[in-house]
């Protein structure tokens, strides 16, 4: 008799055991703000995977605005060259205004100019001159030293998986050579023309 109570009360502190640690999970599983890491999300298209990440909030507003959300939620493939919140907030307010205030003619011409068609992943692109865009105009690209970079924008998170193609984090966000901006008076920093015009 006293082996059987032994028993069950093993089992039952086995099982606690397993629910307090089932519940509870490993210390970071909850981590809310993850800003460095890539989301282990391929089934999610482009525009969830950026929404997901939190560091792409401005860039995921523009396309909304330009009509352009749904592109990244398409067959794709594409390849994102994805400005994040800080590439954006470099820009001048006299540049934000410009594009925003045109948003099926500037902010679209330079959202698209963000999106290559098919896939390429950062070694792909570094083995490239130029990387073709949506927009139509065709983007420079630099791999010296190990970095890329595209016109001028540096690569700081490469390769981010989405089910309809690949995503790259840059630091600037890309002019078209066709969008004229404000004067050259205007002080724009960390905006980059296309210099393969």
């Amino acid at each position: 008799m006293q082996t059987n109570y032994v028993l069950i009360i093993t089992v039952l502190a086995i099982g606690a055991t397993v629910l307090i640690c089932g519940c509870m999970g490993l210390p970071g599983d909850g981590d809310q703000n993850r800003t460095n890491e890539t989301p282990a999300v391929e089934n999610l298209t482009a525009d969830e995977v950026l929404a997901r990440d939190g560091n792409f909030s401005v860039f995921i507003h523009a396309l909304d605005t330009a009509g352009l959300k749904g592109t990244l939620a398409g067959a794709g493939p594409y390849t994102i060259f994805a400005p994040t919140d800080e590439a954006f907030n470099r820009l001048s307010e006299t540049v934000t205004e410009e594009l925003f205030d045109d948003p099926k003619g500037n902010l679209a011409e330079t959202l698209l100019y963000h999106m290559a068609p098919g896939r390429y992943a950062a070694a792909e692109i570094a083995a490239n001159d130029t990387v073709p865009t949506v927009q139509g105009n065709p983007v420079s690209v630099d791999a010296a030293g190990g970095n890329v970079a595209v016109n001028g924008a540096r690569v700081t998170r490469a390769d981010i998986p989405a089910a309809n193609g690949v995503i790259h984090a840059i630091d600037a966000v890309m002019i078209p050579p066709d969008v004229i901006l404000p004067p050259a008076n205007e002080t724009v920093e960390n905006v980059t023309a296309n210099t393969t015009g």
